[in-house]
């Protein structure tokens, strides 16, 4: 029964998986690969999917066919393997795979390499022209039948895949025409540890750090904003591209504005965040709802007062969550994050002349308590009450103890808090 054409593609998937396990596909193995696919009558573009699919990465061997299929498909994966002599090691390691799989014993595949081994020695005195499809010496640089020009069959391998890196970071991307393309092929040759492979007939670029270099990165990464095909590796391994690089949008504009270490605390927009990051999204204004974040408890002479206790676990749990799209940028101040909560008070209490006031809910709120102000002076006192939830800072006394006090923990010497706040000072 012949191949169908999805076994033909499986056919050719398995011949190329064994061929490129070592990362690169040469001029004699290209042209046993191309007998393989006229062998078995398969059209080119049965081999570009077979490709595509072994370029994606996670390709595992298939049947295709019935035994004898197999086991011819087991003797073309040796053929355009050994076309280069030796197996490598990840060739050899695929092949015994492949062996297992379909059932072929190890004295059944050592007669397929020796019996294969005569016809690669036969198949390289001679090479295909690729446009009429006759036969020529290795030696011939034109095609006796046609006059084209042929292709050495010592020519350079040509990469067909890269060896990414198990520590350190590594950064993939394909030629394209896209405004920073160019910039970015620039700057990674410029690291000179760029590579560069043919995958699916486009020229892809691989350029790698160690774990201590991430800002080296950066650039680069610019440079591909808004490019589809490019990839991130983290010790090895494939990672959003967001995961990391979610930070360039706003290192971006960090970069043109006036004052960087002030647009980062938000006094460029004048809502002022204590952490050092304005993607925090907890800004110390009246309207910040991490201020409820907490519960009263009685205090005073016969438990007649309450003070409010910050929660600083949920404080933290918020904080992790709103910076972790963020948390490889360079100017993130994660040591300031943790200094900023340390001195942030554990309890305070509301008082209508003091640093913090209540907060005020237009409900009764589970663990809200009732206040009752007098307000107004002379025939004009009226009581107000209404329901607190929480607390709000009442401009920006403490904030200026808190942040002096992280940043002098932190050893901070590019931005003092009475800067920050010199136009902020309530």
């Amino acid at each position: 029964m012949p191949l169908t054409e999805q076994d033909k593609v499986y056919y050719l998937a398995n011949v190329l998986c064994a061929a490129v396990a070592d990362k690169s596909l040469s001029a004699r193995e290209t042209a046993a690969l191309e007998e393989v696919r006229k062998g078995i009558d398969a059209k080119k573009g049965i081999l570009a999917t077979a490709q595509k699919a072994v370029e994606n990465g996670s390709y595992t061997f298939v049947k295709a066919g019935s035994f004898a299929d197999q086991v011819k498909n087991l003797e073309n994966m040796l053929f355009v393997a050994l076309m280069d002599q030796d197996l490598s090691e990840s060739e050899n390691r695929l092949i015994h795979e492949f062996t297992r799989l379909i059932g072929v014993s190890q004295g059944q595949l050592d007669q397929l390499i020796t019996e294969t081994s005569r016809r690669c020695d036969a198949a390289n005195h001679e090479i295909t022209c690729p446009s009429c499809s006759k036969s020529a010496t290795a030696q011939a640089r034109f095609c006796p039948s046609c006059g084209q020009p042929l292709a050495s069959a010592d020519a350079a391998s040509v990469q067909v895949g890269f060896d990414i890196p198990k520590e350190g970071y590594a950064i993939e991307f394909c030629e394209s025409t896209a405004g920073g393309f160019a910039s970015a092929v620039e700057l990674a040759n410029a690291t000179g540890t760029m590579q560069t492979a043919t995958k699916n007939k486009k020229t892809w670029y691989l350029v790698t750090f160690p774990s201590n270099c991430f800002g080296d990165m950066v650039p680069i990464a610019s440079s591909l904003s808004g490019m589809r095909n490019r990839k991130v590796y983290l010790d090895g391994r494939e990672v959003a591209w967001d995961e990391v690089f979610g930070f360039i949008w706003c290192a971006a504009q960090r970069a043109a504005a006036y004052r960087p270490i002030e647009y980062c605390f938000g006094k460029d927009e004048n809502r002022i965040n204590p952490w050092g990051c304005k993607q925090a999204r907890m800004e110390w204004t009246d309207w910040a709802q991490w201020f409820s974040y907490g519960r009263w408890q009685k205090a005073g002479l016969l438990d007649s007062g309450y003070v409010f206790a910050f929660d600083k676990e949920r404080i933290r749990h918020e904080l992790a969550t709103n910076l972790y799209r963020y948390r490889f940028c360079p100017h993130l101040r994660t040591r300031l994050v943790e200094a900023v909560l340390k001195h942030l008070p554990e309890q305070v209490e509301a008082a209508a002349d003091g640093r913090w006031k209540y907060s005020r809910a237009y409900e009764a709120l589970p663990g809200a308590i009732k206040v009752t102000e007098r307000e107004g002076s002379g025939d004009f006192v009226y009581t107000n009450e209404y329901y607190s939830d929480g607390v709000r800072p009442r401009g920006y006394a403490v904030l200026a103890d808190i942040l002096k006090k992280a940043l002098d923990e932190c050893r901070t010497t590019d931005v003092e808090a009475t800067a920050l706040l010199s136009k902020n000072s309530g």
